[in-house]
């Protein structure tokens, strides 16, 4: 470190949820402030997995005070590094230049995390999306253990609040009329309990050779598909899911599912688009643009100021599509891939 201190790095499950707690409380803010995202359900998960002792990982300590964590996610042949954090001086201060000590206690837990996974029997592929740092803050490490950097923008658009009466707040009437019109050959309806299966096969369909899927591989497969979106409507990981601003666009004739849009709420005032994809087949046809219109006039009528989403930079066409609907860059931040090199 800059300081001169030797850190000790020790593992993630020989400490519970009292120690990391006020660690955790202060990366809470820093989401809220720099990303206008709730976190603390998040944390709350985390707690729950540390007092069990079972979330991998490691912590950084100076004289027995801890002051970082990173923490993985074992999936089958894969692993994925959920989060580095370490506090900056003063909150809210999230700049490289002005907190070298966090930094540099990120960066060698970091080194710990894809050091131990890199070399873990079984682990053929490892993942981070490392959404709350700047992109390439970690690009020498990560690029010196063979990882492949893709940045990823955070977007941000600012919606017309218009809160529904309390008569539509839990009712079909809060639905925009819109989605009652057919657009490229299909009509619009909301999500149902009983489309996860189908909505896997979608997301596989669109995303063959797709940017999206060589940094997330559950884009490849069904069941992974079906991992990712269970993820997404069933646990907190990207907010509280909102079926009621979710939407599949069915083709008319066949009734097959053409798109979808998912939606869910971040913080009290902020949506956040979680998927939105369309099979190749009804490309062109104008409804990634119909999906997104609806989910915009569905969070704004729950009362939403503000929403956000993830793209790949790469993905000219999707970015082009968000500029035109009023979203601005916000942050940038790296996804990488680190993949065993084949014999």
């Amino acid at each position: 470190m800059a300081t001169g201190v030797t850190l000790e790095i020790r593992d993630l499950r020989l400490y519970g949820a009292t120690e990391l707690r006020p660690l955790l409380g202060v990366e809470c803010e820093i989401w809220r402030q720099r990303l206008n995202w709730e976190y603390k359900s998040s944390a709350r998960l985390l707690l729950e997995y540390l007092d069990a002792r079972s979330l991998p990982g490691f912590v950084a300590l100076e004289q027995g005070e801890i002051l970082g964590y990173v923490f993985c996610v074992y999936e089958a042949h894969k692993a994925v590094i959920g989060n580095v954090f370490a506090p900056p001086r003063v909150i809210g201060d999230w700049s490289v230049a002005d907190t070298p000590p966090r930094h540099e206690v990120e960066r060698l837990l970091l080194e710990q995390a894809v050091t131990l996974l890199t070399h873990s029997p079984g682990v053929d592929r490892v993942e981070t999306q490392l959404l709350l740092h700047p992109a390439g803050e970690f690009g020498a490490t990560l690029a010196e253990h063979g990882f492949q950097r893709s940045e990823r923008l955070y977007l941000e658009r600012i919606l017309r609040r218009t809160p529904m009466h309390t008569s539509q707040t839990n009712c079909a009437a809060a639905t925009p009329v819109r989605a009652q019109a057919i657009v490229g050959g299909c009509n619009l309806r909301l999500w149902r309990d009983g489309d996860m299966h189908g909505a896997a096969q979608l997301i596989v369909a669109a995303y063959p050779e797709h940017p999206d899927s060589r940094i997330n591989d559950q884009y490849r497969s069904l069941p992974g598909a079906q991992r990712f979106l269970h993820n997404i409507v069933r646990f907190p990981g990207c907010g509280s899911f909102v079926p009621e601003a979710s939407f599949l666009a069915v083709d008319a004739v066949s009734g097959a599912l053409a798109g979808m849009v998912l939606s869910s709420q971040i913080s009290s005032g902020c949506g956040h688009i979680t998927q939105i994809c369309v099979a190749p087949e009804y490309r062109r046809r104008g409804l990634a643009d119909w999906l997104l219109e609806e989910s915009i006039a569905s969070l704004e009528a729950r009362g939403m100021e503000r929403l956000t989403l993830t793209v790949t930079a790469s993905n000219a066409d999707a970015i082009r599509l968000y500029q035109r609907k009023g979203f601005t860059e916000l942050h940038r931040f790296d996804a990488a891939v680190w993949e065993r090199p084949r014999l």
